[in-house]
């Protein structure tokens, strides 16, 4: 039955459905200790979860939920999903007659893959036809070095000829940083912090398949400032740009951020730091939001090995572990 037809009161929590939360709780850490989830960081949320089911059983918006479902929606704010889209995922997963715990966590996992965007890489251009990639993002999401992963990909995995591009030249040592990567994978570099020096660069650099823009990090706040991040951008005629969130910053900033740098026509994500991530609820909800394909994952800095093609189920699976559903 949906929210909007329940005519009486939601249920009091009862001893009983707090104790059950505490058992469901604990079992986290039975089930998961032979497995690579952090048993620690699960033990470190029994307290708040049990906090949080005793609150929606009794006041909370998923008041009117059954136990199991109150529980799975416990679990899913303590990661970082907001309220409200976590009673829409839990109501939707528990559609039907009672089903087991292994069935709900099953519906939860494909519940949150629809509502996720697609994961696809642009496709490898044809002989003649060059990638040109900007990538585009606030103050510290790791953008440099994700263009050297890159690079690093595609010059000594691929044996692409590389070229990059960086248009921040308010830090000097990313400049420093990024011309040093160029050399290790023997790739060109080159500088353009205008429109003009952009169009000149582009149209100077000959015979390489792929070339990488590293843009200047911008407060979301600076509007002026994300504007000419755009226009140099355009001005180098980009077949993709990549806009670069972090995982492990908040959710409000994220979206914020996103919001403030889609003037800059962003037509894909990267998501960087997943190994910084203290949960992953946070980055789900905005790339849910945004609907926008995600085409690279970054977790570490080693630049040789720690990116990967995007894929939505890894990010789910480490929302939903195993055990997670009591």
């Amino acid at each position: 039955m949906s929210r909007n037809k329940r005519t009486t009161e939601p249920p009091v929590a009862t001893l009983e459905d707090r104790e059950k939360t505490v058992a469901y709780a604990k079992s986290l850490l039975k089930e998961n200790k032979d497995t690579s989830i952090d048993a620690a960081k699960i033990e470190e949320g029994i307290e708040e979860i049990r906090s949080m089911v005793g609150e929606v059983l009794e006041h909370g918006s998923a008041g009117w939920l059954s136990p199991a479902l109150a529980q799975s929606h416990a679990w899913l704010v303590s990661q970082g999903i907001p309220d409200d889209e976590a009673t829409t995922v839990v109501q939707r997963a528990g559609e039907g007659s009672d089903i087991d715990r292994d069935t709900l966590h099953q519906r939860l996992v494909e519940t949150f893959l629809t509502r996720l965007p697609s994961c696809t890489l642009p496709p490898r251009r044809e002989a003649g036809q060059r990638a040109v990639i900007a990538l585009i993002g606030p103050t510290g999401v790791g953008k440099t070095t994700t263009i050297a992963k890159l690079a690093t990909r595609f010059r000594l995995q691929q044996g692409r000829r590389v070229a990059l591009i960086t248009a921040d030249t308010y830090r000097i040592a990313a400049v420093d940083q990024l011309q040093k990567y160029a050399e290790l994978v023997d790739a060109s570099f080159y500088v353009a912090s205008t429109k003009q020096q952009m169009r000149e660069t582009i149209a100077s650099i000959h015979d390489v398949d792929v070339i990488l823009i590293d843009t200047a990090g911008r407060s979301r706040t600076d509007g002026d400032r994300i504007q000419e991040t755009g226009e140099i951008v355009a001005a180098a005629e980009p077949t993709e740009r990549h806009l670069v969130l972090s995982a492990a910053t908040s959710l409000t900033a994220t979206r914020r951020a996103a919001e403030s740098f889609m003037v800059t026509g962003c037509d894909r994500i990267i998501v960087t730091k997943l190994d910084e991530a203290g949960s992953l609820g946070e980055i789900i909800s905005t790339l849910s939001e945004l609907q926008l394909p995600v085409s690279w994952f970054t977790n570490g800095q080693d630049v040789s090995a720690n990116i990967e093609p995007a894929k939505m189920e890894r990010l789910v699976e480490s929302l939903l572990p195993t055990g997670c559903i009591a």
